[in-house]
């Protein structure tokens, strides 16, 4: 997942409460979103036609959204739509949902990650792209946008020396970290990363493209000096706070992060929109582009006025995401939307992300978001407690990165046996 607000506005206790309409209808629409994306998603759902029709209820449930997808809670709380940040959760709760449609041969790489057994069981109203560097245009004294992984250390290495730290990171996320590994395995070994996403145990010996990965990340990540504060900080850094890292103190060069860090610098900085220049994810072997998103799901029964179908056929409109739009931090799959800020140079990011990195022309999705198990992702527990455990090891502890390699493989290991 990709809990990028540390706080959530409404806990799953109070979903009874919030759910119940008067007078008329109610649509009640569950979001894994807190701060300024509940904000934006609010606002969206103000501009949905059919208010005067019926009510609209939207809750932040944050981690707890699987719960409802689980019909854990009361039917009176139970939500009419989802937004679920994770392919896996369909698979999972495939039960508690509605089919939208029957699938088709027309149907996008995008649709495919929602289908089950020829049905398409939702729709994507937000997507991500998660192959990005921001940066200060007057802070790195060269040009990045042609770097490779190599060029990328190198410059880390040469800055770092000088005293003056290349990296930001927002290492107390989890999913900060297993992003960092996502687009460096991706680059290395897609067929690996993709075997991974569906469910092959090949963490360990069976591919060493893995164990590559994870010893491009612990050299890189135990360089003396570069993390901006040094590393004991970077690992109570929460993501935002290290693109204010970048973008507010000037402690870092670089952050890595996906396009929805736009909104958050250009409201909680004083850096102009012109200043701020992202690059892709510098490759290791071949460009890689690494997507996430959030899908508009049907939860079962539908009311028989069909609300909740009738608001997910609008959130997949250009209508709906053009209000989203406009503030940045979101990319829509919906061609038609528009208004994205001219400064983001959002048609690059588009045209990759609805595409997928080239590669047989498949999106390749957030390796975290797909794993399920002991592996799904939430902090302090599964791949994002076992890499914040080796980020701590090499540059913290500053073990060796062979030794931490191996750690991490018995870990994931363990994990995947339910150990």
């Amino acid at each position: 997942m990709r809990r990028r607000d540390a706080i959530r506005l409404l806990a799953l206790p109070a979903l009874a409460a919030a759910g119940c309409g008067a007078g008329r209808g109610t649509i009640r629409v569950a979001v894994v979103w807190s701060g300024s994306e509940f904000t934006q998603f609010r606002r969206v759902l103000r501009a949905f036609p059919s208010r005067d029709r019926w009510d609209v209820s939207v809750l932040s449930a944050g981690d707890d959204i699987a719960a409802l997808l689980g019909n854990r809670v009361a039917g009176s709380a139970a939500p009419n739509v989802a937004l679920v940040p994770r392919p896996q959760l369909v698979r999972e709760h495939l039960r508690q949902l509605m089919p939208l449609r029957a699938a088709s041969p027309d149907d996008t790489a995008w649709d495919r990650l929602l289908t089950v057994d020829g049905q398409v069981y939702g729709t994507w109203f937000k997507v991500a792209h998660k192959s990005m560097v921001w940066y200060r245009r007057d802070g790195l004294g060269v040009d990045p946008s042609h770097w490779e992984w190599n060029d990328w250390v190198a410059y880390c290495h040469d800055r770092a020396g000088q005293g003056r730290p290349p990296l930001a990171i927002g290492a107390a996320d989890g999913w900060v970290l297993t992003d960092w590994f996502e687009n460096v395995l991706l680059s290395l070994a897609p067929a690996v990363y993709r075997g991974l996403a569906s469910g092959a145990r090949q963490w360990r010996n069976e591919h060493p493209a893995v164990m590559a990965a994870l010893t491009r990340l612990g050299e890189l990540w135990q360089i003396p000096g570069v993390f901006a504060g040094g590393a004991e900080r970077a690992l109570l850094t929460q993501f935002d706070q290290s693109l204010l890292d970048v973008f507010e103190h000037r402690g870092g060069a670089m952050v890595a992060g996906s396009d929805f860090a736009w909104p958050f610098i250009t409201q909680y900085t004083n850096v102009r929109p012109e200043e701020i220049g992202w690059f892709h994810f510098p490759h290791v072997a071949r460009p890689a582009v690494l997507v996430g998103g959030d899908a508009a799901v049907l939860v079962r029964p539908d009311d028989k006025d069909g609300r909740g179908r009738h608001l997910i056929d609008w959130l997949r409109t250009a209508q709906a995401a053009d209000i989203w739009a406009r503030t940045g931090g979101f990319l829509s799959i919906n061609q038609q939307t528009s208004g994205y800020p001219p400064a983001l140079l959002a048609e690059p990011l588009l045209n990759e992300v609805r595409v997928g990195s080239g590669d047989g022309g498949e999106v390749t999705f957030d390796l975290s978001d797909q794993l399920g198990g002991r592996l799904s992702g939430g902090e302090g527990r599964g791949s994002f407690k076992i890499f914040k455990d080796f980020f701590a090891d090499v540059a913290v502890r500053r073990i060796d990165v062979g030794r931490a390699v191996q750690r991490a493989l018995t870990a994931f290991d363990a994990a995947e046996a339910g150990i």
